[in-house]
């Protein structure tokens, strides 16, 4: 039994160690985590910095600091020629939809002038059959009067 007391002495410290290990990696992943968000707070006070000495020394930086606000000025120019360029492009877009909707509108009146044509053509069309089937209903009845009359005068 001895072998097996020794066994599980072996198994209990190997595991304790597993254990104290994987604590330890949690510690260690837990104050990583600590400083990275720490050195985040650095980097936005450092930029919160610079943003601000921008402001301040923008016309009047320091020889150390010349050339970045160079590279700021740069960048803002760069930001404001593609502004051009996107309000340009926003124009030009607005201005071809203007254009397509005062073409389509154009075509929607021509088209109802030719419908109202078309609609006044028929409809003096209608009256003048109109105007013949009635004359002819007229002959017709005349003709029946007429008839009727020379049957009743025997003629």
């Amino acid at each position: 039994m001895g072998f097996f007391d020794d066994l599980g002495k072996k198994l209990s410290d190997a595991s304790q160690d597993v254990m104290q290990k994987g604590k330890e990696m949690a510690d260690t992943a837990k104050f990583n985590a600590q400083i990275h968000d720490e050195e985040k707070k650095i980097s936005a006070v450092y930029s919160k910095i610079g943003k601000k000495y921008f402001e301040v020394f923008e016309n009047a930086p320091s020889e150390d600091f010349k050339a970045f606000i160079d590279e700021i000025h740069a960048a803002q120019a760069k930001i404001a020629e593609i502004q051009e360029k996107l309000n340009a492009l926003k124009n030009e877009g607005k201005d071809a939809v203007e254009n397509a909707a005062a073409d389509a509108k154009e075509a929607v009146n021509q088209a109802a002038e030719k419908v109202e044509n078309a609609a006044e053509g028929a409809a003096d069309a209608a009256k003048q059959v109109a105007d013949h089937v009635e004359n002819a209903a007229e002959q017709a009845v005349n003709k029946a009067e007429d008839a009727v009359d020379n049957a009743v005068n025997g003629n």
